[in-house]
């Protein structure tokens, strides 16, 4: 299975899985209760999918003692992540969620400035403000502000991703990439069932309020995205792969256009997208 090792193999599927992804979980939850018991039980589907798709890449593990300690660490801030991120998947579109998550991007090259002692040029500089701008115009309807609490939690996820990938050592390619997600999805749910004191029977009524099929299917979906998403960047070039990954902005603002019409958004969506795929490539080159 040559395809396999291919990174234009995977920029496809994280894309396609992306936006389904982001699609399917926003009808499949609803009629959510309870964010961190949501954000649970995904982790839980997107562990057992991980677990399964794991037959197709090579079984290896670390057998280095700091590679667990700082995949310990490193799960906990995506418990955060994981926690802040389910919830405002709730309340914003999946074209807005998908353009605040390339924050990210800025965030790390603002911390590579302050404690990787890098040099900082121009263009990442340029970069790094398109892609902040271009999120402050997305809070930005019908001349004024508007900061809901959504998009403030899309916001701190990113901050907190960029603090976890600033600590990541690329570990993953230590482990099969099935059971390292498993390991990076079961952690975090374990995390937030202890802090939530969440029960299987209160999760069982949780999940109950769900569309079953399109939460389960979300499942997947994570699952292949998140996949698909180390593997591209394990055999594509970081400055290509990035500004690709940025595309989902877009294709989900097209997508949405098909559902609501409004022709005012996804032009301004499109502009936004746009400037933030611009910007990663700045940053990238």
């Amino acid at each position: 299975m040559e395809f396999l090792n291919n990174w234009i193999f995977w920029v496809v599927i994280y894309l396609l899985s992306s936006i389904c992804f982001s699609q399917t979980f926003k009808k499949a939850n609803r009629n959510m209760k309870n964010a961190g018991m949501m954000t649970v039980l995904l982790e839980v589907f997107t562990a057992f999918f991980a677990l399964l798709l794991s037959v197709f890449f090579e079984y290896k593990f670390s057998s280095n003692i700091n590679t667990y300690l700082t995949l310990f660490i490193v799960t906990i801030i995506y418990a955060a992540t994981d926690r802040l991120n389910i919830e405002a998947r709730y309340g914003l579109q999946p074209s807005i969620f998908s353009m605040l998550k390339q924050l990210s991007t800025a965030f790390l090259i603002v911390f590579s400035f302050l404690f990787l002692k890098e040099e900082p040029t121009l263009l990442k500089i340029i970069g790094a403000v398109i892609i902040l701008g271009s999120n402050i115009m997305l809070s930005y309807e019908k001349g004024k502000f508007v900061l809901n609490k959504y998009f403030i939690m899309s916001v701190a996820a990113n901050l907190l991703f960029a603090i976890a990938m600033l600590i990541n050592i690329n570990i993953s390619s230590e482990f099969n990439i099935g059971i390292y997600t498993v390991f990076t999805v079961t952690i975090p749910a374990i995390i937030i069932s202890t802090i939530g004191r969440f029960e299987i029977k209160s999760l069982r009524e949780e999940f109950n309020l769900y569309d079953k099929k399109r939460f389960i299917i979300s499942g997947f979906l994570w699952a292949v995205m998140l996949i698909s998403s180390v593997k591209a960047y394990q055999y594509g070039n970081v400055s290509i792969v990035a500004p690709l990954f940025s595309l989902t902005s877009i294709m989900n603002s097209i997508y949405e256009y098909f559902i609501t019409r409004d022709k005012d958004i996804l032009i301004k969506n499109i502009i936004i997208g746009i400037l933030i795929f611009i910007g990663i490539i700045l940053i990238k080159i």
